[in-house]
């Protein structure tokens, strides 16, 4: 019988639990660990899911439990020391979004977990829907060509998460808003179908216009909005529009253009040509559920020694462009990266 990755899992909120699921559902690794300050959350799963050690410190975990790898599904600040101190003790990680505070402790992740020979992926699901995936295949067989435009954009008409403390909205703990909450996402899918070019350069606006909209006595010191061009240096271009609160319809949207076709999502449209005639495409998306498909590649990638679609290096890049929006809104200037 194939030896199965043995997991532990540092925080038992949604996402969390969803990385537990994704284990079970595997069937290729075993969670053997819980850690959740809760105490009724933590004996709660580790009962449901036949977990057979639960801890409330981390460290003890680490120290204690036999596992191969870790899932981080804290929040953000916490991602980095937590992260760091499981890389260095030889454990694969699965870090959920965004990678970090910022690109600085995104390279220390990266560079421990080279130091230390083992799997760092961060929790960026989209790349895993259906439809990325679909795209990703035509991108990859080059018929779009070279991809040298991406729009993309995550909205919310009312949608500002306060989160337990109300973390979601305070900068020492979240690093940002709507950018670093769901605009990572929406950043991270079309970057990646683009191919992952290197930033070099960023333009970007933030705003914090719905602050009334939280209870009163939060402390609500984040963007709730943030718009940004990003150049790479392949002279490619992406736009981005990530909302929590915005006067206009909400929902999710991706699109690529290269030279010789492009594609949508949301619904699935390929553009292209044929003997000269301009056609779309709609492609049939296979039926995938997306955090499940990440962590199966986590675990196959932990046991079989492959290197993860999402890395600690495209993690650093990743910050880089987000570090680069807020820096741009500070300054009123384009910043190089």
């Amino acid at each position: 019988m194939a030896r199965k990755l043995r997991v532990g899992i540092v925080g038992l909120g949604w996402p969390g639990v969803e990385h537990l699921k994704g284990y079970v559902a595997s069937g290729k690794a075993q969670v053997v660990a819980v850690c959740d300050l809760d105490d009724e959350r933590r004996e709660r799963f580790a009962a449901e899911y036949d977990v057979p050690e639960a801890y409330s410190d981390y460290k003890a975990m680490l120290r204690k439990a036999d596992i191969d790898a870790v899932s981080n599904a804290l929040p953000n600040f916490l991602h980095a020391p937590i992260t760091l101190a499981a890389l260095r003790a030889g454990k694969h990680v699965l870090c959920e979004k965004p990678p970090a505070m910022n690109a600085r402790e995104a390279q220390r992740m990266a560079d421990a977990a080279k130091k230390s020979r083992v799997v760092l992926m961060y929790a960026l699901c989209l790349r895993f829907g259906p439809e990325a995936q679909v795209v990703k295949g035509f991108a990859d067989r080059g018929e779009l060509g070279d991809v040298y435009y991406g729009k993309c954009g995550y909205v919310r008409r009312r949608g500002i998460p306060i989160g337990k403390g109300g973390w979601f909205v305070d900068k020492k703990r979240a690093g940002g808003g709507a950018l670093i909450d769901i605009g990572v996402h929406a950043l991270d899918r079309c970057w990646w179908l683009m191919g992952c070019p290197t930033p070099v350069m960023v333009l970007g606006s933030v705003y914090q216009e719905f602050k009334h909209l939280v209870p009163k006595g939060t402390n609500f010191d984040v963007d709730d909005a943030a718009f940004a061009l990003i150049k790479f240096h392949n002279g490619a271009t992406l736009m981005l529009e990530a909302t929590w609160a915005l006067n206009l319809p909400g929902g999710g949207y991706c699109e690529i253009a290269g030279t010789k076709g492009g594609a949508r999502l949301s619904p699935l449209a390929v553009f292209t040509e044929r003997d000269g005639m301009q056609i779309d495409i709609t492609p049939t998306a296979p039926k995938l559920n997306a955090m499940l498909g990440e962590t199966a590649h986590f675990v196959d990638c932990c046991l079989n020694g492959r290197k993860p679609i999402m890395d600690g290096e495209q993690g650093v890049h990743l910050m880089q462009m987000l570090d680069g929006i807020y820096k741009s809104q500070a300054t009123g200037k384009a910043v190089r990266i």
